[in-house]
């Protein structure tokens, strides 16, 4: 799809970098590839994700990673049906968060830093806030 020789699919390699995201892609080329960071900070070492980057910025990332697992899927590889979006109505935000937080996952742990910890305390304060909170059938004066 690329046609990089078989015994080079290093992605973060500058040279492949340069010639799959800088130059102009072909038409019928779209792509979202896993790339390594040149650079590494503190957030990104303790956040140990995955980045995707999109080779064609006018199409977007969604598009890119449609059209890649379309292409995969008529060669009977990964298809569209991995492609999964989940959406949460907003009144399931704190119910998430909680559950978040069980699992050490939180503000301040991806975050590091004095703007991470302020983050994560508006949300713990939240979050007791709407449990010493009765619901509002139940008030009472």
């Amino acid at each position: 799809m690329l046609g990089l020789p078989e015994s080079d699919h290093n992605f973060a390699s500058r040279e492949n970098f340069r010639r799959i995201y800088r130059n102009p892609a072909p038409d019928d080329l779209y792509l979202a590839a896993p790339v390594q960071p040149y650079r590494m900070n503190e957030r990104l070492t303790i956040q140990q994700g995955l980045f995707l980057c999109a080779n064609n910025p006018l199409m977007g990332f969604h598009r890119c990673l449609k059209r890649l697992l379309i292409h995969g899927q008529q060669r009977h590889g990964p298809g569209i049906e991995w492609l999964h979006k989940i959406t949460m109505p907003p009144e399931s935000r704190l119910h998430v968060l909680k559950a978040l937080n069980k699992m050490n996952i939180n503000a301040a742990t991806l975050f590091p830093g004095l703007d991470g910890f302020a983050r994560s305390l508006r949300t713990s304060t939240q979050m007791l806030d709407e449990a010493d909170w009765p619901p509002l059938g139940h008030l009472s004066f």
